[in-house]
């Protein structure tokens, strides 16, 4: 299958094939941690393993038919967890699932997920790829940053990753050299390279997130502007109408300093300023224009009205009527 030296950790020069599915099970939950394979083509199946200790790493060059691989942790008694598997996609593609997300990778591509959690790889082609694993200890990042990263598709854009794709690519091909000092030497190598570009990704993630949750910020404010006059307007309906969690809603708002329900009557509050003090609407009630607003209790308007302007409503007309702008 094109694959040259080892099982895992050996020094065998040839790899180990397998053409059943049940032997890949078996191979590949030996080579890394308990896994279930499966595949609806089980007679054309073939597969194939090399691998290499490289000081922390555990480097594995993998070829196969389509099939499908499942990581689901059995409890105290399970002994896979606790590491890290970064793969490279060297031919094909692959479909990873970690914590609700889902990424394609196509060649050139990187993902990295977690044995201590399930996790689902889907390969509807043959393929072939780079596996690193390793010991979450040897990852100089804080656990919470990498659950970040967990199946997500990293790359193939930025010089960057380019290099890390490119050195870890030529492991695939050199295997042999991946030996004594020189592998450990190698391996170190490539978890610094990793490190640099999970940092990028991370940097990436979060200037993302902040311009994703202005825009976000901006959408909401248009939209609430637009709507002030509507009974309904509430938490439940602003986040509904976006297509997000009240959760998500009250988090754009904490970041300036309010709430939602604040920030709402504050904009009702000025509209109703704006109505109150136009010589056009003079002869409209206070109540109307109070409800029309959004206050439907006039009483409850007249108290919110003068805790926010230090006058009353009908004060702040009186007011404004009396002293028109030049």
């Amino acid at each position: 299958m094109g694959l040259t030296p080892a099982g895992p950790g050996r020094t065998a020069t040839s790899p180990e094939l397998v053409e059943s599915i049940r032997d890949w099970s078996r191979l590949t939950s030996r080579s890394f941690v308990p896994l279930s394979c499966t595949t609806t083509a089980a007679r054309t199946f073939r597969a194939g393993i090399v691998g290499r200790e490289a000081g922390n790493l555990h480097v594995s060059h993998l070829r196969f038919s389509p099939h499908a691989v499942e990581r689901v942790p059995t409890g105290p008694g399970d002994t896979g967890g606790g590491r890290f598997k970064v793969n490279l996609q060297l031919e094909g593609r692959c479909v990873v699932e970690q914590d609700g997300r889902r990424s394609v990778l196509n060649p050139g591509d990187l993902t990295l997920y977690d044995t201590s959690e399930p996790y689902r790889l889907e390969f509807p082609e043959e393929s072939r790829l780079l596996v690193l694993m390793f010991d979450h200890r040897v990852l100089d990042l804080p656990p919470a940053a990498v659950a970040q990263l967990r199946a997500c598709r990293l790359g193939p854009e930025g010089a960057v990753h380019d290099m890390v794709a490119s050195f870890l690519a030529s492991m695939a091909e050199h295997m042999d050299a991946l030996t004594g000092m020189n592998g450990q030497r190698l391996g170190n190598s490539a978890l610094d390279l990793l490190t640099t570009s999970f940092n990028l990704e991370l940097d990436d993630q979060v200037a993302a997130s902040a311009h994703e949750k202005d825009r976000l910020r901006a959408r909401v404010h248009d939209w609430v502007e637009a709507n002030l006059g509507r009974p309904d307007l509430d938490p439940t309906t602003i986040a509904r109408a976006h297509y997000i969690s009240v959760r998500r809603l009250h988090q754009v708002f904490q970041d300036e300093g309010t709430t939602v329900s604040t920030w709402v009557r504050t904009r009702r509050l000025e509209r109703c300023r704006r109505a109150l003090e136009d010589p056009m609407s003079a002869g409209v009630p206070v109540a109307r224009i109070a409800a029309r607003w959004g206050f439907p209790d006039a009483a409850h308007f007249s108290r919110v009205f003068k805790a926010a302007y230090g006058v009353s409503p009908s004060a702040a007309r009186a007011r404004a009527l009396a002293d028109p702008p030049a």
